[in-house]
């Protein structure tokens, strides 16, 4: 299923989504560099297979500063504002736990040879975090789209050699909506994420 697909495609693209103090350094390309570095550590000592108390550490390390809300927002598009507030609450509440278990089910993914930063581009409140993944002589170009919430540096978009996952998400749910309705669209969601 292709809204399954893109469970996956967010948890590869999981990345800069929380804050850390690099060196005192609380810019959008530190927080990036900061949460490959946590990363790579966990998974360095976790030992194989990775127990489950070492996969939630990674979960909350790979998503504590992701902004869903915002990430919500736009995989609704223009079903967002049709929402009562509660319906909003709920739709966050499972498209996030969804993306957070799928964020761990395949560490491999975490485990590039080697990661390449770009200069960041930073205008007022927006910023946009790009690297370059390498692994097995492929490479893929990553960019963060971050926004200051509250004095924090948070990821609400990714886009993986130049595809938004916000869209890739409407696209899906556009079409799922289309068929259907918003109200199945969810419950769909909602029966995935009590199967897991």
């Amino acid at each position: 299923m292709r809204t399954a697909n893109l469970m996956i495609i967010m948890a590869i693209l999981a990345s800069a989504l929380f804050q850390f103090t690099f060196a005192n350094d609380n810019s959008p390309l530190a927080i990036v560099k900061a949460r490959n570095q946590s990363i790579d550590g966990i998974l360095k000592t976790a030992g194989e297979p990775v127990s489950p108390e070492t996969k939630e550490k990674l979960k909350q390390v790979i998503n504590e500063f992701m902004d869903f809300n915002e990430l919500s927002r736009l995989a609704l598009g223009k079903y967002w504002e049709q929402r009562t507030e509660q319906e909003k609450k709920d739709f966050v509440n499972v498209f996030s736990s969804l993306i957070k278990n799928s964020s761990v089910k395949k560490l491999e993914i975490y485990k590039a040879d080697r990661l390449a930063y770009k200069e960041p581009v930073i205008t007022g409140d927006k910023a946009t975090v790009t690297t370059v993944a390498y692994k097995d002589r492929k490479h893929v170009e990553i960019v963060y789209k971050m926004h200051l919430v509250n004095g924090q540096w948070l990821v609400y978009d990714m886009e993986i050699d130049g595809v938004s996952t916000a869209i890739n998400y409407r696209d899906s749910f556009y079409k799922e909506i289309a068929k259907t309705s918003y109200q199945e669209m969810y419950k769909k969601l909602e029966k995935r994420l009590n199967e897991e």
